[in-house]
C-alpha cells in the first residue's frame, strides 16, 4: 500500500516531482524496511550534537576551547539516552560505508544507499534519515579536526595523508554560505517532528498521517542517495573543489526542496493532532469483534515468524510495563515446566499519548521465556481498548486462555494458574470448577493448598510425614517472632513433633525481614517465592468471589474463611501464624492468639503430644477465642471487576467496601 500510495504521489503532484522514483526501485528500497521495528532511541540530543558539529566546523580554532562548551554538554547528555549505543554502532558503520563509497566509481552510489537502509531495517524511516546524517557530521567533524590542527600538530598532517583525505583544505564556511548544514539540519528537525508522541496519537487511516507515511521511503532513500553524492564530491583534489561548488549548490537545493515537502505534510499532521487527544482517540476507535482481536494478534505473530505457535493453545499474557519482576519469574517457572501443552505470548499495552520506557521494555522481555507479539507501539488503538472494554484491563496483568482453535476458554487464567498451577490446564472456566469441586469445603484449608514444590521444593515430604508440624508465619514485629519461635520450638520439642519454621514476609508489597535478620533455623522465603505465596492466596479469594462465594459461605466454606484472615492480617503488616502437620487442616490464628497458644503449652499439652499436637492447638486456640474479634482488612487487587459483598470471617458482619488508588507497591 505504501508503495503504491508514494509512486502515484510522486506523479500527481507537480511538487512532489523530486521523490518519485521507478515502481520497482520503489519496491526495493520498501523491501529493506523491517515491518518490526526493534530499534527506537530518542534521536533529540543527536539532532543537537549535529548542529553542534556543523556549527564547530566552521568557526576559526584560534577562537578557543570555549567554542566546544555546548558540543561537551551535547555528548553528556546523549550518554545517558536509552537505546543510544546501538545507535551509535550504526552511525560509525554508516561512515565507514560513506568513506568506502566515495573511493570508487559513481555507479556505487545506488548500491551503497541500498546497502545502507538494509543497515537501518529496523529503525522507522524518520530515524534512518537522522541516522545519516549523524554520520555525515561524523565525516565533516573528521575533516575539521585536520583542517584546524594541520599547521600545528603533525599527527593531523600523518592522518591525513594516510586516509587519503585530499579536501581537507575545505572551508566549510562555503558549505554553510551555500546553505549545505542548514537544509540537512532542517530535514533531520523535520524527521524528528514525525517522531512526536501527538503525531503518533493519529490514526493511520487518517489522509495526513497516511499520506506521509507513503512518501517516507521515497524521501529517506533520496536524502541518504545525497548525503552520499555531497561525500563524493568533499573528496575530490583541491582542483577540482572549486569547479563543484555549484553542484553541491543544486544538492543543497534538492535537499530543502525535499524537506518542504516534509514540512507541509508535518504541518497537515499537527493539525490533526490537535484533534486526536488521547481521549478523542478513545472515542472515534472503531470497535472490533473478538475474531477480529485474534485476527490482529496473529497478524503481529506471523510477522515475526512464531512457528512454535501454530496449533497451539495459547496464553495472551496482556499487561503494562510495571508487570512485576516476581511475576516474570514465577510465571517462567511454570512454563518450563508445561511440558509443551500450551505457549504464552506477551502483548505489551501502553498509555498511547505518552512515550514509553524502551529500556524497561526491553528488560522484561530479555526475561520472559516465552514469545513477544510485538513493540508497544505498534499494538493498535482499537487493539487496546478491546483489552479494557471487553477483558476489563486495568494494570494488573492478565492472561486470556485460546485454545488451538481460536476459542476463548477464560478471559484471566492467571488465578487459576497461581492457585493450580500447570494441573490447570486448559484453563478454561469448567476445569476451574472441577478442581474447586475436589476440595473439600469444610476440610480443605491445607498446606498444600498455600504452598506448592515453586515455594518450598521439601513441601511433599513435609506432608507425608505425619510427626512434622509446620508454622508458617508472617509480620515485622522482630520481637514478637523472636518470642514466638522460642515458644514454639520448646512446645515442638515437648510434644515429640519434627518443627518447620517458615516465614513469609509481611505481605507481598512489603518483603519485611530477610534471612540476615532471623534464626538459621527458620526457612525464609523470599523474592519471587514470597510474591507467588502472596499471590496465591489472593487468587483463592478472587476464584471464590467468582464463584459466589463472599456472602452465603462464610460458615461452610473454611477456606475463604481462613484465606481473608492470612491476607487481612498481611495487609495490616501485622503478624501471624498457621500451623500444619500432614494432610490434616491448618489452623489459623492472628500473632498474639499463635503466641498466647505456645505461650501456655503447658496448660493444655494433656494428650496432645505426637500426632495429636495439632488438633491440641485447634482445641486451645477455640477455647481462648471465643468472644475476641479482630477487625479484618483486606487489600485485593482489581483483576478486571471490582468484587462485590465482602463477609468478614470472624463476626459475619458485612465489609465496608473502599476504593484505593495506588500508583506502587508500598
Amino acid at each position: 500500500m505504501a508503495a503504491t500510495a508514494a509512486s502515484s504521489l510522486s506523479y500527481g503532484i507537480g511538487g512532489t516531482q523530486i521523490l518519485w522514483v521507478p515502481q520497482g526501485l520503489l519496491e526495493q528500497i520498501v523491501s529493506t524496511h523491517s515491518s518490526y521495528q526493534t530499534h527506537h532511541v530518542d534521536l533529540q540530543h543527536l539532532v543537537k550534537l549535529i548542529s553542534c558539529i556543523f556549527q564547530n566546523a566552521t568557526v576559526s580554532s584560534s577562537k578557543g576551547v570555549e567554542q566546544y562548551a555546548p558540543l561537551t554538554d551535547m555528548i553528556n547528555k546523549l550518554e545517558t539516552v536509552d537505546g543510544m549505543r546501538q545507535a551509535l554502532e550504526n552511525i560509525r558503520n554508516l561512515s565507514c560505508e560513506m568513506s568506502c563509497c566515495v573511493s570508487t566509481m559513481a555507479s556505487s552510489v545506488d548500491e551503497t544507499t541500498m546497502q545502507m537502509l538494509r543497515r537501518l531495517k529496523d529503525y522507522s524511516w524518520n530515524a534512518k534519515v537522522v541516522l545519516a546524517m549523524a554520520a555525515f557530521a561524523c565525516s565533516v567533524g573528521e575533516s575539521s579536526m585536520l583542517v584546524k590542527h594541520r599547521n600545528t600538530d603533525p599527527i593531523a598532517m600523518y592522518v591525513e595523508t594516510l586516509k587519503g583525505h585530499r579536501y581537507t583544505t575545505t572551508d566549510f564556511t562555503v558549505l554553510e554560505h551555500i546553505g549545505l548544514f542548514k537544509a540537512m539540519i532542517d530535514v533531520a528537525n523535520t524527521n524528528l517532528a514525525f517522531l512526536a508522541p501527538s503525531i503518533s496519537r493519529i490514526p493511520k487511516e487518517v489522509h495526513s498521517i497516511k499520506d506521509a507515511i507513503a512518501c517516507f521511503p521515497t524521501a529517506a532513500y533520496k536524502i541518504l542517495r545525497i548525503v552520499l553524492q555531497i561525500t563524493s564530491i568533499l573528496s575530490k583534489k583541491k582542483d577540482h573543489f572549486e569547479s563543484t561548488i555549484q553542484e553541491l549548490n543544486v544538492l543543497a537545493n534538492e535537499v530543502s526542496h525535499i524537506n518542504n515537502i516534509l514540512q507541509e505534510k508535518l504541518t497537515l499532521c499537527l493539525r490533526d493532532a490537535e484533534k486526536y487527544t488521547y481521549e478523542d482517540i478513545t472515542i472515534r476507535i472503531t470497535k472490533i469483534s473478538i475474531s477480529e482481536f485474534i485476527d490482529k494478534i496473529m497478524q503481529y505473530v506471523r510477522t515475526q515468524g512464531f512457528e512454535n505457535l501454530r496449533n497451539k493453545h495459547l496464553l495472551f499474557l496482556i499487561s503494562d510495563l510495571d508487570i512485576s519482576i516476581d511475576e516474570i519469574k514465577a510465571l517462567n517457572w511454570l512454563y518450563q515446566r508445561n511440558d509443551q501443552m500450551y505457549e504464552i505470548v506477551w502483548l505489551p499495552i501502553i498509555d498511547l499519548s505518552m512515550s514509553y520506557d524502551v529500556k524497561r521494555f526491553w528488560e522484561l522481555k530479555q526475561l520472559m521465556k516465552w514469545s513477544v507479539a510485538v513493540e508497544p507501539t505498534r499494538v493498535e488503538a482499537d487493539v487496546v481498548e478491546f483489552v479494557k472494554k471487553e477483558w476489563h484491563f486495568i494494570r494488573q496483568a492478565i492472561a486470556v486462555s485460546m485454545t488451538s482453535a481460536g476459542e476463548v476458554v477464560c478471559q484471566n487464567a492467571l488465578p487459576m494458574l497461581w492457585t493450580w498451577g500447570n494441573t490447570a490446564f486448559p484453563f478454561s472456566d469448567k476445569t476451574e470448577e472441577i478442581l474447586w469441586n475436589s476440595i473439600d469445603e469444610r476440610h480443605g484449608w491445607k498446606l498444600e493448598l498455600v504452598l506448592d514444590d515453586f515455594i518450598v521444593p521439601e513441601l511433599r515430604s513435609w506432608i507425608e510425614n505425619r510427626t512434622t508440624f509446620v508454622c508458617l508465619f508472617g509480620g515485622g514485629d522482630i520481637s514478637w517472632i523472636q518470642e514466638f519461635t522460642e515458644k514454639v520450638k520448646y512446645a515442638a520439642y515437648a510434644a515429640g513433633v519434627t518443627l518447620k519454621l517458615v516465614y513469609v514476609g509481611k505481605n507481598k508489597a512489603k518483603l519485611g525481614l530477610s534471612k540476615t535478620d532471623l534464626s538459621r533455623d527458620i526457612n525464609v522465603i523470599e523474592s519471587e517465592f514470597r510474591w507467588r505465596f502472596w499471590t496465591k492466596l489472593e487468587s483463592i479469594l478472587h476464584a471464590k468471589i467468582r464463584r459466589g462465594k463472599t456472602t452465603t459461605a462464610y460458615k461452610t466454606d473454611v477456606v475463604i474463611h481462613e484465606a481473608l484472615k492470612v491476607v487481612g492480617h498481611g495487609g495490616k503488616g501485622e503478624s501471624w501464624a498457621v500451623f500444619s502437620m500432614g494432610p490434616d487442616p491448618m489452623v489459623t490464628t492472628d500473632g498474639e492468639t499463635g503466641l498466647t497458644i505456645m505461650s501456655n503449652y503447658l496448660n493444655w499439652r494433656q494428650d496432645t503430644t505426637g500426632l495429636r499436637f495439632l488438633e491440641g492447638v485447634k482445641h486451645y486456640k477455640e477455647v481462648i477465642s471465643r468472644d475476641v474479634h479482630g477487625c479484618i482488612k483486606v487489600h485485593l487487587p482489581v483483576l478486571g471487576r471490582v468484587p462485590g459483598i465482602m463477609v468478614c470471617p470472624d463476626c459475619s458482619k458485612v465489609m465496608d467496601m473502599f476504593y484505593t488508588y495506588r500508583c506502587c507497591d508500598e
